[in-house]
């Protein structure tokens, strides 16, 4: 777990992927953190404020739809599963590690807005998933950002009938050439914020791909193979 760890400057890609994101419009959680803390702490004063939380913390009621984040510069999916998904996790952590999973990431012109869709397929029969995603919101700003920097990708998969979770730092192989694509297909375009403004580019989504599986191809594709297995709380150090 080093590797997320260990404090690097940044390169001419890290720049480059930052400087063709838009505007946040929509904070990310790590940026909420740190304004919860501020909120409780003297603004003219040196004060370091912590906070520690596991990741399915952050899913609460989200069931078969993962989400997207890159809390401290930790890119990391996170899935819980229903009981209409998967009986229980028995048996996937080890299909897991031995197949790995597959994240594709397409870029989309819907309108005057930009959209990326994401799929991320588990190895195993219908454990597929679709999530239309917005560069405006800063959870997958980080996401992307991190991901790229890092090439590499947590995946953290709970199921809602158990406390125990699976949780995997997989190499993501081609992210970068996946994450240009992406950024050149939506780049000029606006990025929408809200529900009412994500509706109609999702249901063109919808309509364009009525099957989740369709229109993926390996030019999208980021293979990810499990490295090490991943920690399973994230620290929030705000510094004043």
């Amino acid at each position: 777990m080093a590797w997320f760890r260990t404090k690097r400057s940044a390169s001419p890609s890290d720049s480059d992927v930052l400087a063709r994101l838009p505007p946040v419009t929509e904070p990310s959680k790590t940026a909420q953190f740190e304004e919860f803390a501020r909120q409780h702490r003297p603004a003219d004063e040196h004060w370091t404020h912590t906070q520690v939380f596991s990741y399915p913390e952050l899913l609460r009621d989200r069931y078969d739809s993962p989400l997207y984040v890159g809390v401290t510069g930790r890119p990391a999916i996170l899935l819980c599963l229903s009981g209409q998904m998967r009986r229980d996790l028995d048996g996937l952590d080890e299909l897991i590690r031995r197949k790995g999973a597959d994240l594709f990431l397409q870029g989309h012109r819907l309108g005057r807005y930009g959209m990326v869709r994401a799929v991320l397929q588990l190895p195993e029969y219908d454990l597929i998933f679709e999530t239309p995603l917005t560069l405006a919101h800063g959870d997958v700003q980080e996401f992307v950002s991190a991901g790229y920097r890092n090439e590499a990708i947590e995946l953290h998969v709970a199921h809602v009938n158990g406390s125990r979770s699976l949780r995997f730092v997989c190499q993501a192989a081609r992210i970068r050439s996946v994450v240009d694509a992406v950024l050149e297909a939506v780049h000029g375009l606006q990025h929408p914020t809200t529900p009412a403004e994500q509706a109609a580019p999702t249901a063109e989504l919808e309509a364009e791909f009525p099957t989740i599986s369709d229109g993926l191809s390996g030019r999208t594709r980021i293979r990810l193979t499990v490295t090490d297995s991943a920690e399973d709380v994230v620290t929030v150090q705000t510094r004043n």
